[in-house]
């Protein structure tokens, strides 16, 4: 099959209705179809997606289902991509607008052995006066080359790309990361919908961030962030210093997670630490011009 230019988003949600639709706003003017399933919402998920009201989105209803499941999932969606790039967009990632004319940009520049590209990402932490520093994470790739499921290590149901001809190369051998402009903020350690309770068993397990800081903006036009810090005061420095410890006890009392944790502080401060331009609602490197 011959594929067309372009991006297909794919968006596998459930239980998303806080963030979705702002999420899914966000990447539109990139993508030429969102391709969204949903795996048994028992929220407003679906309806705030159908409000959005886009031609360009599709939606398909799947049964709840576990993570091996999940993976079949997402290589279904792959199977029914017909652009030369998907791109993966959960229900609490948000793009500035800045940040998607970046990425737009990038893209026409990507070469023909390039098959996976990994973009920036911050964590908002309990509230949106709080960001984690910036990792990396892929979430753009080639549709007739990659497939998901970590077959070289033959653990079907974690989420690690894989070339489809060649299983066993090193994703990073075909990767690309974008520039500090291109990114997203991540959403998962806020309130993402009204059966947060219910999702617990599935959400629960991931290791809180660490360290984090206070942000005084600017957000994504289209989030609704409510009543916000716009300056710093002693209180919000403070409960930052509590967040971090908090966070660091629970990193250092599980031992998988205790290494990464000395290696954070031994190579303190972050060289991939970033601010935010008001103007540009972009990132630019701290001390940057």
């Amino acid at each position: 099959m011959s594929l067309l230019p372009g991006i297909t988003v794919h968006c596998r949600v459930r239980n998303e209705e806080n963030f979705v639709g702002t999420a899914i706003r966000s990447v539109l003017p990139l993508a030429e179809r969102v391709l969204v399933f949903d795996t048994a919402s028992t929220d407003r998920t679906l309806e705030v997606i159908e409000s959005i009201g886009s031609p360009k989105i599709e939606i398909v209803r799947k049964p709840a289902c576990g993570p091996i499941p999940l993976t079949k999932l997402r290589n279904e969606m792959v199977e029914r991509t017909t652009t030369e790039w998907y791109m993966l967009v959960d229900g609490d990632e948000v793009y500035p607008e800045r940040a998607v004319e970046a990425l737009d940009r990038f893209m026409r520049r990507v070469g023909p052995n390039v098959h996976r590209i990994a973009i920036n990402r911050r964590h908002f932490v309990r509230s949106f006066n709080f960001v984690s520093t910036m990792d990396r994470i892929g979430r753009i790739y080639r549709t007739e080359k990659i497939r998901q499921g970590s077959v070289s290590s033959g653990a079907v149901g974690h989420e690690t790309p894989y070339l489809i001809d060649a299983p066993l190369t090193p994703w990073r051998t075909f990767s690309v990361r974008t520039p500090p402009e291109v990114f997203f903020f991540h959403c998962q350690y806020l309130p993402r919908s009204s059966k947060d309770q219910e999702m617990q068993r599935l959400r629960g397990w991931r290791k809180p961030p660490f360290p984090v800081f206070p942000y005084f903006g600017p957000w994504p036009a289209p989030l609704d962030v409510g009543d916000v810090e716009r300056y710093a005061t002693p209180a919000t420095w403070a409960l930052a210093l509590s967040i971090n410890g908090a966070h660091l006890k629970h990193r250092c009392l599980r031992p998988a997670w205790g290494m990464p944790v000395l290696w954070r502080m031994k190579t303190w401060p972050p060289k991939h630490l970033v601010t935010f331009d008001d103007r540009s609602n972009g990132a630019r490197p701290r001390g940057s011009s």
